[in-house]
């Protein structure tokens, strides 16, 4: 008999992540505080809470960022090993932690992970912040946080599009949140006029608060006032190909070749030569998944099966998106469509000039007629 699989635990919501860490920091400053995932506007307001406690407390606040281009070693291992001078602890945070923490990173360092384990396992007075887009829950900074009574926060980017099994837009997580920050902010904004912000402006929460500043005096149409820049990242552009969405991959494909993507280390990339690698690398990496999972259904494997063999991670969300993925077409037509990405990604990396008018061919090549499924943006 096959052994059943365990369910994977649902990742909270970024808010239930927000409030509980809050919930904690009235009880006490704990010794380590891990921001895990990928939105970075929640790890901030993470930060921001457990700072506040910590000023409030007297402690030395010394910040690094390991993204930062005059970022020190020398000198966070030096404020992790010593003392406060003048006040009664000291508060360090880390910044894009896993570029130091985790092996393979091209930053990594043993020596980081020495000292802030010996710091955590001593008395020393204060708080340790880690904020990282991916430190897994098994590393040994996250088994030290469980040991010593620290904490570890799910900050993950809001879902963009509703869930499969209710796809009215109004319902997707970054339309409700827009929705919420407004009534906050006393700015009237309807669901279907959220809707239409946040697939203008794409998921970014910064942006989306910028929009609502703009519409809080009132007065015209919310479409007349916002205009469509959603050009996303590559990745989620790959995503909107892949599943025939072509009116926003085009949309999102001429916003990115004009401005350009912010990446995960907070940069941004406008150089179309850059663009057009990425993109062509991201579009035949989801076809790879998608081609290996299409024809392993084929052969008999069950959808979950087919994820697992086509490598594909992430949650419960995550695979049921790949797997009704997989439905859209047939394993030789997603081999087509790989053979047709892996010509661009080529002629993109032996020099020739490949600009969005070659990804928009593809994308009306790939549409799917009258589909109304969307896909979540990785």
């Amino acid at each position: 008999m096959a052994r059943a699989t365990k369910k994977k635990a649902r990742e909270p919501h970024p808010d239930e992540s927000l409030a509980d860490l809050r919930a904690a920091l009235k009880q006490g400053l704990p010794p380590l505080v891990i921001l895990r995932g990928e939105e970075r506007w929640y790890r901030d307001q993470g930060v921001r809470s457990v700072l506040e406690v910590a000023t409030a407390q007297g402690h030395e606040i010394c910040r690094h960022d390991a993204a930062d281009p005059e970022f020190s070693l020398p000198t966070l291992l030096d404020d992790l090993t010593g003392g406060a001078l003048f006040a009664g602890g000291r508060a360090v945070q880390i910044e894009n932690a896993d570029a130091l923490l985790v092996k393979g990173a091209r930053r990594h360092s043993p020596a980081l992970l020495e000292a802030l384990l010996a710091r955590l396992r001593s008395d020393s007075q204060g708080t340790v912040v880690l904020g990282a887009d991916k430190l897994r829950a098994d590393h040994a900074v996250c088994k030290v946080a469980k040991e010593i009574g620290g904490l570890l926060v799910t900050c993950r980017r809001l879902w963009e599009t509703p869930p499969p099994w209710d796809p009215d837009p109004r319902k997707a997580e970054l339309v409700q949140w827009l929705v919420t920050r407004a009534r906050e902010r006393k700015v009237k904004l309807s669901a279907d006029e959220a809707a239409y912000v946040v697939a203008a402006t794409g998921n970014d929460l910064s942006g989306l608060l910028d929009r609502l500043a703009v519409l809080a005096d009132g007065g015209g149409r919310v479409a007349e006032r916002v205009g469509w820049e959603a050009g996303g990242t590559p990745w989620d552009l790959a995503d909107h190909m892949l599943d025939g969405l072509a009116d926003r991959a085009v949309a999102g494909l001429e916003a990115l070749f004009r401005s350009g993507f912010q990446g995960r280390d907070g940069r941004r990339t406008a150089d179309a030569a850059a663009l057009g690698n990425v993109l062509s690398s991201a579009l035949t990496a989801r076809l790879r998944e998608a081609a290996t999972g299409a024809e392993a259904l084929a052969a008999g494997a069950s959808p979950a099966a087919a994820a697992v063999l086509a490598g594909v991670g992430g949650g419960p969300r995550s695979q049921a998106t790949f797997q009704a993925r997989l439905g859209l077409r047939s394993a030789a037509e997603w081999r087509t469509l790989l053979d047709q990405a892996v010509d661009v990604e080529r002629r993109a990396r032996s020099g020739v000039r490949v600009d969005a008018s070659d990804f928009a061919l593809l994308a009306l090549r790939w549409a799917k007629r009258g589909s109304s499924r969307r896909s979540r943006s990785r």
